[in-house]
């Protein structure tokens, strides 16, 4: 089993994502009510190196030599990874190495600092999130280090964007009744106005989390928020490409490998290994059977969650 790279990842923003995990399992500065990793174990505010830096590298590009579709490769993970101080020397090592462009998916807690900036200026995708314009909500929603605040992330998100050349998509996360309230979405409407990024995502849970209150927002209130924000807005669709087959160990590990790091449905699962719904149904059914996996369900979804991740959907 992988120990920082999992995937392909079939996601709703990159099509075929290879994950790669710089961070150990929830050292994070947010503890965030959506997150669909966990609750935050490890709250970390200062960046430093965790990992051989040199064997990350090969780790990914061993990936990308056995995998047949892979549109971009993608550090995030199990926590924030610009906590990594070594991530920018990664990204340049992978661009020097690969043609597979880099994407950072990032809570943008950072971007206020010129060592971060520079980092992620390699990067062909930076995927912050902003999921709220007042102190408030910010804490509600995100629940941050206390050396964070919103000032600062919206501060470092217009700085970065002066300077850095390639895409921003900046995502929000709405949770119904937290942050989705008519003065915290003016106030959204006026910050977003002087952040020039390239596509604004709006998103909202789909998946097992575990903080009370995560509760998923309407598609029709999605669509209504994206008309009051603008051209640039876009709702989050579905996934729908499919990856090619794999044998049954290697079947296995990678599903281990995803959800370790995130929930993934029947479709998911067939959609990012090849094979026929029916017969991952059979397959994962095995897996919980060996208590390999368990599920959680959320509305009329079920999720399947790796056995160690007792804290999602609780």
């Amino acid at each position: 089993m992988s120990r920082h790279v999992f995937g392909p990842v079939p996601s709703r923003r990159l099509g075929f994502s290879l994950g790669v995990d710089p961070i150990p399992r929830k050292y994070c500065n947010f503890d965030c009510i959506y997150c669909q990793v966990g609750k935050t174990t490890h709250t970390e505010a200062e960046r430093r190196s965790f990992f051989d830096r040199q064997e990350l590298v090969l780790e990914v590009l061993r990936h990308l030599e056995k995998a047949k579709a892979v549109d971009v490769i993608t550090f995030s993970g199990s926590g924030e990874p610009t906590l990594n101080k070594d991530v920018g020397w990664m990204i340049r090592e992978l661009k020097r190495r690969t043609e597979t462009p880099v994407a950072v998916i990032t809570n943008g807690s950072l971007l206020h600092r010129e060592d971060v900036r520079e980092d992620l200026s390699f990067a062909d995708i930076v995927l912050p999130s902003l999921d709220a314009v007042t102190e408030e909500t910010f804490t509600r929603i995100n629940r941050p280090h206390p050396s964070i605040s919103v000032d600062d992330i919206v501060k470092g998100l217009q700085v970065f964007r002066s300077a850095y050349k390639g895409k921003i998509w900046l995502e929000i996360m709405f949770a119904k009744e937290v942050n989705d309230g008519p003065d915290e979405l003016e106030r959204f409407r006026r910050v977003l106005e002087g952040i020039a990024v390239d596509k604004i995502q709006l998103n909202t849970i789909t998946r097992p989390a575990p903080g009370e209150g995560a509760k998923p927002l309407e598609a029709s209130m999605l669509a209504r928020i994206g008309r009051m924000f603008g051209n640039r807005c876009e709702v989050i669709a579905g996934f729908d490409k499919r990856s090619e087959a794999l044998g049954i160990d290697d079947w296995v590990a990678r599903v281990l490998d995803i959800l370790e790091r995130r929930a993934l449905t029947i479709d998911d699962v067939a959609s990012v290994t090849g094979i026929a719904r029916d017969e991952a149904a059979d397959r994962l059914r095995r897996l919980e059977s060996q208590q390999l996996l368990q599920t959680v369900r959320q509305g009329d979804i079920l999720f399947y969650v790796h056995a160690e991740k007792s804290d999602i959907g609780t």
